[in-house]
């Protein structure tokens, strides 16, 4: 065999192998995906909601299970940052991102909000997160989760907000320390 002739042959295995890697990650994103929207079923927003006591726009970061910020939730639109906010009523809250229908979050779901510095793929300045822990409960029981906000325009107004709907319910733990 020629050199050249080696040379096609080596480039199309390696060309052959980076192509199974690719299929072999989008075919475990989808089984995550699958397996996760059973944990993590979407909640469509109610049509008779009270008027909003406040609306803040920014940025979905990430959605992890609770005090694991390395192990992202992939289903319902949750896996990646995206353009969203969140409306926040008395009975809960409806979590805008961009690409994905909107999700309700009951009250008696949220179990706390905070700070956080760091995400799974974000970090900021101290305490520039917003992060909300909740409750999501679907065919394999409850998962608590935190989904973690970056509201540019300035965040106090919506944490409290937050911090007021976890506040109505008695829950048996409270989103953590806020800085990961």
């Amino acid at each position: 065999m020629s050199g050249d002739a080696l040379r096609w042959l080596e480039g199309a295995v390696i060309l052959a192998l980076v192509v199974l890697l690719f299929v072999a990650m989008a075919r475990t994103w989808r089984t995550r995906t699958r397996k996760q929207a059973e944990a993590v079923p979407p909640v469509g927003v109610p049509a008779d909601l009270a008027p909003a006591a406040g609306s803040w726009d920014g940025f979905t970061v990430a959605t992890t299970r609770a005090d694991q910020p390395l192990e992202r939730i992939t289903a319902g639109g949750l896996g990646f940052r995206s353009r969203g906010g969140v409306t926040v009523h008395d009975t809960g809250l409806v979590l805008h991102q961009a690409g994905a229908p909107d999700r309700w979050i009951a009250a008696d779901a949220v179990r706390g909000a905070d700070r956080a510095t760091w995400a799974i793929d974000r970090v900021v300045e101290p305490g520039g997160l917003v992060r909300l822990r909740w409750t999501a409960t679907g065919a394999a029981g409850a998962t608590d989760l935190d989904t973690y906000f970056r509201f540019p325009e300035g965040d106090a107004a919506a944490l409290v907000a937050l911090q007021g709907l976890s506040t109505k319910h008695n829950h048996p733990h409270t989103a953590g320390e806020g800085t990961n």
